[in-house]
């Protein structure tokens, strides 16, 4: 019997399920993260940030906490995060089952 949980599972929940419902698609979403991040450090950018570096970024942000301190969540929020990067690339909502 295999016990360990289903991070891709459980991200594509959450991303098709309440963060969704709460922020829309993630394209629009972090294209508007991107334009704030991008304003707030202008100074020290030679491009622009767009939707996909923010979608890295975010990935990158969730590994870093769970280096400090393991958790379920970090692993699942970034498999989320990988999901939301393929479906701005793609431009294809993800479906549950589908690892492609």
């Amino acid at each position: 019997m295999n016990t360990s949980p289903n991070f891709s599972e459980a991200a594509l929940d959450l991303i098709l399920g309440d963060r969704n419902e709460a922020y829309g698609n993630p394209r629009e979403d972090f294209e508007g993260i991107a334009l704030m991040w991008t304003g707030l450090i202008n100074a020290k950018l030679h491009h622009e940030i767009t939707a996909e570096d923010v979608a890295r970024m975010m990935v990158a942000l969730k590994l870093r906490r769970d280096s400090h301190r393991q958790k379920d969540d970090n692993l699942i929020d970034a498999h989320g995060y990988l999901h939301c990067l393929s479906w701005i690339q793609k431009g294809l909502r993800p479906r549950r089952g589908d690892e492609s």
